[in-house]
Order: C-alpha cells, then sequence, then structure tokens
C-alpha cells in the first residue's frame, strides 16, 4: 500500500528515524575522532630530536633612557644536531617579539616571546615568555658600548590533563661598536640552562647547557625605525630522558626595532 513501509525496511530505517538513537551514535562518533586526535597531539609532543628555541638577542649593548620604549619584531631559524647519534633537525620559521623600557641611568627591563625548552616537542607546540634586565658597563656616548644581561624564561601548556612547563635561566655579554650614526656592530656570548622537570625523569634527567657567540648589525632606516640581523653558533650539553643530548646549532633571524 502506497505510504506504508513492510516490517523488514522498517526494521532497516528504525536507527534513522530515532532522533535520541542517532544523537548518540554521533556522540560516540565525536568522542572517537577526539580520542584519535588526543592520541595524535600525545605523538607530536612525546619525545623527538632537538627542536628550536630562541639564542640570539637582536640588541645592541647600549640601554634606553628612563622612560623610553621600544619593540621587536621578526623571524628566523634554526639547523641543530644533537644526541648520540646524532639527530639533526631544521626549523626556518621562528617568531620573536619583545619590549623594552628604560628604568634609570644604564639600566632597562625587557619581555619577549620565546620558545624556552629543548627539545621543544617535551612542552608542546608553544611559546614562552622571557623576562631580563639589562646593566651598561660603559659610558653612554663611547663608541664602544658593553652590557651584561640576566634573564628567566618561562613555558607551560596543559594538554588532556597533562601540564608540561619548562623554565630556563640565562646570562649574555653583550658588544657593540658604532661604525657609522647608521650602522653599528654587534657581539653577544651568551649561556642558557634549561630544564624541563615535568618530562619522563625530572630536573636531573632532562637539562640542557647552551653556550655560545653570535654577531649582526644594527642598520637605522629613520631615526627610531632599524633592522637587526643576527647569525650565531651555539654548543649544546645536556641529558633527555637520561640520554646525552649534546651537539651544535646554527641560528639566524632579523628584527625590525622601534624606538618610541
Amino acid at each position: 500500500m502506497r505510504g506504508t513501509v513492510p516490517l523488514r525496511e522498517t526494521k532497516d530505517v528504525l536507527p534513522r528515524l530515532a532522533p535520541g538513537r542517532r544523537f548518540a551514535r554521533a556522540a560516540r562518533m565525536r568522542a572517537s575522532r577526539l580520542a584519535a586526535l588526543t592520541l595524535t597531539a600525545y605523538g607530536l609532543i612525546g619525545p623527538h630530536p632537538a627542536a628550536a628555541f630562541w639564542l640570539l638577542g637582536f640588541s645592541t649593548a647600549d640601554t634606553l633612557p628612563a622612560g623610553a620604549f621600544s619593540a621587536i619584531a621578526g623571524t628566523g631559524g634554526q639547523y641543530s644536531s644533537v644526541g648520540d647519534p646524532h639527530q639533526t633537525s631544521f626549523t626556518p620559521f621562528l617568531p620573536h617579539a619583545g619590549l623594552r623600557v628604560g628604568i634609570a641611568d644604564g639600566w632597562d627591563v625587557g619581555y619577549r616571546l620565546t620558545q624556552v625548552a629543548l627539545p621543544f616537542s617535551s612542552v608542546g607546540p608553544s611559546l614562552g615568555g622571557e623576562i631580563d634586565l639589562k646593566h651598561r658597563l660603559t659610558a653612554p656616548d663611547s663608541p664602544w658600548q658593553a652590557a651584561v644581561v640576566l634573564g628567566v624564561a618561562y613555558s607551560y601548556l596543559d594538554i588532556s590533563d597533562q601540564s608540561r612547563s619548562a623554565w630556563s635561566p640565562g646570562a649574555d655579554l653583550i658588544v657593540s661598536r658604532a661604525i657609522t650614526p647608521r650602522y653599528a656592530a654587534i657581539s653577544e656570548l651568551r649561556y642558557v640552562y634549561t630544564t624541563i622537570p615535568t618530562a619522563a625523569g625530572g630536573t636531573n634527567a632532562n637539562y640542557l647547557n647552551a653556550t655560545g657567540v653570535d654577531f649582526g648589525m644594527r642598520i637605522a632606516l629613520t631615526s627610531t625605525v632599524s633592522v637587526v640581523p643576527e647569525v650565531g653558533l651555539f654548543d649544546f650539553a645536556g641529558h633527555l630522558e637520561s640520554h646525552g643530548a649534546n651537539g651544535i646549532a646554527a641560528q639566524y633571524g632579523a628584527v625590525l626595532a622601534f624606538r618610541f
């Protein structure tokens, strides 16, 4: 009869006609997809070869006058060869941005975004923050400038009720030389200690010492805007989950610098 469905066909279409069962089935499918994505995320944040975090400073040794502000923004990359046997990695694009403010004659403070941990994947694909204090050691009108910088960085995220964190204190010695009113040469000796307390084995089994030198140039575009390219070479020594993480890395980058 037109408008009726035989019993056999009725059984086949009942799941499609029951909203409650249809909703439950969709919920189960969403849960399955979420579980698959969670497992994929854990795969991405599990132990991998060393990846990148910023070691370049992008700064001359001079400090800002009290109350003055500056900002930087740019990008760059890192190539590293770490471990035994050595495993290489290349990160072509690392974002970088920061702010500075002068607090007294010869002193300023800064905050910048940075990737903290090595390996990067041990804390997941997130940025950390770094705070530093800079002190100029030379007279403000000297063509040669020198400064020391002390800072600490921290990174944290939470994935599927499991937290990942890393922290990283460091120290820099910066030397710069004004070549002309437009150009200034920069060299920096940098040491950074990184530890990943949330990785398997804790701090004692997951740490890194990074020491290196970089060279750059500040090129003034206007009285308040400059471009700062830098390159650096760094030595890594440490452990990841009790395995050696010794090796080297080369970094490059460039930022635009603004003074206000």
